[in-house]
């Protein structure tokens, strides 16, 4: 059974790239920890299967995007997405809520956490994929 752990919303106020750029995002808040995913990162992601960039977010005066927190990619199945933090835990958004929420059908998508079974069961990011995340 899933537990809920947080959600996910557009970002109210605008965001700053690692380029100083302004940029849109999908706020992130999982267990009272904001991370964003830039918009065309997660976009690439769901149409291409391929994976997208988690971020911390800090504030001063303005967001900022800060240090890469994880990646997130669609599932084996198609029907969800995958958030998976450098620390090994994993959670899961509906991909039908996510998409209403990038229409701005809705104004947020609920978040659960993926029990540990299945954190054990697939490998987590570690060796070669954590040198990856860090030279991205």
């Amino acid at each position: 059974m899933l537990e809920k752990a947080g959600y996910m919303q557009k970002a109210k106020t605008v965001t700053i790239d690692e380029d100083g750029l302004p940029t849109e995002i999908i706020e992130l808040v999982l267990e009272g920890k904001r991370f964003g995913i830039v918009m065309e990162d997660l976009k690439c992601a769901i149409r291409k299967r391929i994976s997208a960039r988690t971020f911390r977010l800090r504030i001063n005066w303005k967001q900022y995007v800060s240090t890469t927190a994880g990646l997130v990619y669609l599932s084996y199945s198609g029907k969800a997405l995958i958030i998976e933090l450098i620390d090994g835990t994993r959670y899961t958004v509906s991909l039908d809520s996510l998409k209403s929420l990038m229409c701005r059908r809705s104004s947020y998508a609920p978040v659960a956490r993926l029990p540990m079974s299945s954190a054990i069961k697939y490998s987590s990011i570690s060796g070669d994929n954590q040198r990856i995340l860090a030279t991205c």
